[in-house]
Parts: structure tokens; sequence; C-alpha cells
């Protein structure tokens, strides 16, 4: 088999690749900016819908648990469709709703 050289082969034409794109002398030329302008950026709305976060987040997560508990289904699958985020990010928010208050503690403190 090729063994490393074949790896480091081709993570060095990637590399060289940005290098290249990076200097300017990509497919559009070496005079044409490929990124808008900084105040052009920041004029322009960003793409997709904002999603709530802080104290509205945790109180819609731990609605969202409690519904699915009463209800006998997955309460993480249930927080994770509520606020359309992925599984790490719904325990955590659900760890943060138990920390404000907003569900009851997992285990009783000794």
């Amino acid at each position: 088999g090729r063994g490393r050289r074949g790896r480091k082969w081709r993570r060095g034409a990637a590399q060289t690749t940005t290098r290249r794109r990076a200097s300017g002398a990509g497919p559009a030329g070496p005079g044409s900016d490929p990124e808008p302008a900084p105040e052009a950026a920041a004029a322009r709305p960003r793409a997709g819908r904002r999603r709530p976060g802080g104290r509205d987040c945790r109180r819609a997560a731990a609605e969202a648990y409690l519904a699915a508990q009463r209800a006998g289904t997955d309460p993480v699958l249930a927080v994770m469709g509520a606020t359309g985020r992925s599984r790490r990010r719904s325990l955590k928010l659900i760890a943060a709703a138990r920390d404000k208050g907003y569900l009851s503690p997992r285990h009783a403190r000794r």
C-alpha cells in the first residue's frame, strides 16, 4: 500500500489550493474580489430564520419536555422538534431549564 505518503500528498494538495484562492488567483482571476465589502454584507439581511434564545428557548424546551412526558413519548425528541436544535443542543437546553427551575431536578439532593 501507499501508507502515509498518499495521505500526506492529498493533504498538501488541498492546502496549496486554499492558499492559491486566498491570494486572489482563483477561478475569477486575481482582480476580482469574491467577498463583498463589509458594509455591504452588514446591510444585507441574514439568510434563514433567527432561533429564539435565552429564557424563551429554555421555557419552550421545558414545555415541550413536560408535554412529551405526559404523552409518554421521548422528551428529548420533543424538545428537538419544538426548538429545531440538534440532540446535543437540546440536552443542553433541558439542563439549562432544570438549572433555572423550569423542570424538576434529575436526582434528589442528598
